[in-house]
Formats: C-alpha cells, sequence, structure tokens
C-alpha cells in the first residue's frame, strides 16, 4: 500500500507545479519531437496594456500643459554635412549663414516664408525657440551684457538703477575700465590683418626665415691660416684645393 501511496503524492506535486507545455514538432528526419512552449511575454497578450503606461502618462501630461505661444524668433543651426545634398538646399543654407560651419547658430524671424524654406532643409538643421526667461532689454546699456545660451534662451542683466554716491562712483570705474578696453582693442590682431600678413610673407619668400638662416659665403684664406687647407708644414699639399 506505501507505493501507491507514494505515486498519488508525486502525481499531484507534479500537478500543482506550473511546468510548461510541450507540443509535438515533426521533422523530416527525426519525426516526432516534444518541444517546450514559452511563456507567454507581457507585450504579447493583448488584454495585458502595462507597456502602455508611461505613453498614458505622456500623452496625459501634454494635455494638462497649456499651450505655449509661438515664439518671435528661432535660433537655428546646421548639425549635418551638406556635401552630397542638392544645389537648392545648399542655396538656402547659403541664404541664411548655414552654410559654412555646422553648430554655428543664427537667429531668424518666426515667418511663414523664412519656415517654408527651412522646412526643406529639416533634416540637415536643428531649430530652437528663442525665449526670454528674464524679460526684454529695457536700455541700451543692457546690450553689452546679454548673451544667448545653447537652450535658446536670451539671457538679459539689467543695471540696478541707485542714485547713491557709492554706486555713481562705482559705474564711473566701471566706464574707465571699458573705454581703456576699447583703446586697446585697436591694437588687437583682427582676423583681415593676420590674413593679409601672412600673404605679404608668402609673397616676400620670408616663411620660416627663423629655421633658415642665411649662409656666408668666405674666401680662400681670409683669415690669413692657410695651414688650415693644406696642414701644417704642407703635409696635405699633394690634395687639390677645396675651392
Amino acid at each position: 500500500m506505501a507505493a501507491p501511496l507514494q505515486v498519488c503524492k508525486t502525481l499531484r506535486l507534479l500537478a500543482s507545479l506550473s511546468l510548461p507545455k510541450t507540443t509535438c514538432v515533426r521533422f523530416k528526419s527525426r519525426g516526432l519531437i516534444p518541444r517546450r512552449r514559452r511563456p507567454v511575454q507581457k507585450w504579447f497578450d493583448p488584454k495585458d496594456n502595462s507597456w502602455a503606461e508611461p505613453i498614458y502618462k505622456h500623452h496625459q501630461q501634454k494635455q494638462a500643459e497649456a499651450e505655449r505661444e509661438p515664439s518671435m524668433l528661432h535660433m537655428v543651426y546646421r548639425i549635418k554635412d551638406h556635401y552630397t545634398r542638392p544645389y537648392w538646399e545648399k542655396d538656402i543654407l547659403k541664404e541664411y549663414g548655414l552654410f559654412e560651419k555646422t553648430y554655428n547658430p543664427v537667429v531668424l524671424k518666426n515667418t511663414p516664408e523664412v519656415n517654408a524654406k527651412l522646412r526643406q532643409v529639416q533634416h540637415l538643421i536643428r531649430i530652437k525657440p528663442v525665449t526670454f526667461p528674464y524679460g526684454l532689454p529695457k536700455d541700451e546699456s543692457d546690450y553689452k551684457h546679454c548673451f544667448l545660451n545653447e537652450k535658446g534662451e536670451f539671457i538679459v542683466k539689467h543695471r540696478i538703477v541707485d542714485s547713491s554716491v557709492e554706486s555713481e562712483q562705482a559705474w564711473s570705474e566701471v566706464k574707465m575700465v571699458e573705454e581703456r578696453l576699447a583703446e586697446d582693442a585697436i591694437w588687437k590682431m583682427d582676423k583681415e590683418t593676420m590674413q593679409k600678413e601672412t600673404r605679404q610673407i608668402i609673397q616676400r619668400f620670408k616663411l620660416s626665415e627663423e629655421y633658415f638662416r642665411e649662409k656666408y659665403v668666405y674666401k680662400y684664406n681670409q683669415d690669413g691660416k692657410e695651414y688650415r687647407y693644406h696642414g701644417e708644414n704642407k703635409i696635405n699639399s699633394h690634395r687639390q684645393d677645396w675651392h
């Protein structure tokens, strides 16, 4: 009686286990062979929609956000090469100053005409709307300290209006420094002057002049020491002269 009881227990345990189901597959050479079924994946089960939860959340967040007003300006820069592109795309890039350098930002107006041309080269460029998180500049002096960052944000540093004596003295010192820098900027080398100077050096054949110095030509017996050429007591007099 012990053996049948053990068999029953083992059968119950096997029934309780969730083993993968097997199916018989027919091969030409080996005949019927049992093969296990793979478990059903979540993305394959039509009733399981857990994989789409992040997409639903993203759509809900977009619907909850208020519609942004279109920006007045675009920051555009080229991210791909234009060597194999047709001529009309190159003409558009040249028109808006995007032909020469990559990642060189250019500010353009957000108008239908400009957008229609940018749509033709949208695979070569990247567009970011220009925003003003700190407002627009109020005074002409604010333009000196404005800059456009890589995110398309136009950063403005407004001047602090203060009529105290200390602030006026500080601003006078700042003006003196700016005037001094403007005077010193006259003596800085620009790109055009550098190109002009290097072109003149090449035309005068003075390129790398410091590395190729002049070779002086000495006359025969210029130093009055003829023994150097023939040796002392004319030992090497049978040799020909060097000149």
